[in-house]
């Protein structure tokens, strides 16, 4: 089957008009009795392959009775569907990465990732201990500060779903060796990056400091592809994220794929690369001068 253009934003658009649908009670032959559309027309409005405008969503949501406060966000999404590059995400709340509920729907939606992340432990394999001393490098209220660890803990669902599809992580030593709270978290941490890396659709895979520079491949970065759809790249920032939906772009990344997987350590080799890192957790051997290196819970 080919895969379609369908723009990201017209199938976040269509999975929010299908929720709101659903919320209300209603068919998707109510919707097209009211809007009279086709009933093809709606469902292929809800499946994201044909886009709306601002009046038709208006129209639609007015069947749901739904009305402007919450359509605002709907409506941006229509403007943004016209954008041939990408799409930046809703500001999070404050210091909150990854809450944008873009994120987690093609998270959710995508056939398989694959996750470059050169500094920290990716955000679906931390412990909520290892979450909660990260994410509180960032000042915030202490509900705020246990709403976003819960919000990553929630987006962990995603790999223990019985559709097991593929998610492949490439993660650089620096990110395993970074001391993030106490020995203690950082042992739980890798132990439990092995124990997820040893699930048969989760792949681990150690991008060695001995690489050097060809390791160094820019900012971390989340490849989404689907079966159906144009594949998306995702950038994390620190209030806001952004997709790349153009394809010549997209590619530039999904090109460095190769030279991942030529450095990188085997999957058997990372899981014993991590376990012998919290083992040295375990033993105290931590100091900075054993090549750890500390973000220590007082200075956070």
């Amino acid at each position: 089957m080919g895969r379609d253009k369908a723009a990201a934003c017209n199938r976040e658009l269509g999975a929010e008009l299908r929720k709101r649908r659903e919320a209300a009670g209603m068919s998707g032959a109510a919707i097209a009795n009211y809007t009279g559309w086709d009933k093809s027309k709606v469902s292929r409005v809800e499946s994201g392959h044909i886009g709306l405008s601002p009046v038709d969503v208006l129209h639609y949501l007015g069947a749901c009775q739904v009305w402007a406060p919450e359509a605002k966000e709907m409506l941006a999404l229509c403007e943004t569907a016209q954008r041939k590059l990408g799409h930046w995400l809703d500001g999070h709340s404050k210091w909150l990465a990854e809450s944008g509920s873009s994120l987690i729907f093609h998270e959710a939606t995508a056939d398989r990732s694959v996750t470059y992340e050169p500094l920290y432990m990716p955000g679906l394999l931390q412990t909520a201990d290892y979450a909660r001393v990260w994410l509180a490098r960032a000042p915030s209220e202490a509900a705020e500060a246990a709403a976003m660890v819960q919000v990553r803990m929630d987006r962990q669902q995603v790999l223990h779903r019985p559709q097991r599809r593929p998610f492949a992580f490439f993660v650089h030593e620096q990110a395993l060796r970074l001391r993030v709270g106490s020995a203690a978290i950082m042992q739980e941490q890798l132990l439990h990056l092995v124990l997820m890396s040893n699930l048969p659709h989760v792949m681990l895979r150690v991008v060695p400091a001995s690489a050097g520079e060809q390791a160094i491949l820019g900012g971390p970065f989340r490849l989404f592809e689907f079966r159906d759809h144009q594949p998306l790249v995702y950038l994390d920032g620190i209030a806001t994220g952004f997709f790349l939906e153009d394809r010549d772009y997209v590619d530039q990344y999904r090109e460095l794929l190769p030279e991942l997987d030529a450095i990188a350590m085997g999957e058997g080799q990372s899981r014993e690369f991590a376990a012998a890192l919290a083992d040295e957790h375990d033993r105290g051997s931590h100091e900075r001068n054993g090549g750890i290196y500390c973000l220590e819970e007082e200075q956070l």
